[in-house]
């Protein structure tokens, strides 16, 4: 039965880990908020100018939270499997 305990928490702890570190990427790959403008020939996406507005403040600080939780995560892990840190 302990071989499937420590299995599960296993399991469990990567996916979550690997969840919150692809999320922290995904919000930093959140574009800004583009207002439509009509003031011209509408063009296609590929001759389209790069605009950097940045992303919303949200996103960043929703992405520095997943990576922050994440990093706590791996410390955690090391903690518990480093015995001489148990003091």
């Amino acid at each position: 039965m302990s071989f499937v305990i420590v299995f599960g928490a296993s399991l469990l702890s990567a996916v979550l880990l690997v969840s919150l570190y692809s999320l922290g990427i995904r919000f930093l790959a959140t574009p800004a908020r583009l207002e439509p403008t009509h003031e011209g020939p509408s063009r296609d996406d590929e001759d389209d100018d790069v605009d950097d507005l940045g992303r919303p403040r949200w996103a960043t600080v929703a992405a520095y939270t997943c990576f922050g939780l994440s990093i706590l995560g791996v410390l955690f892990g090391i903690y518990l499997i480093v015995p001489a840190l148990h003091g």
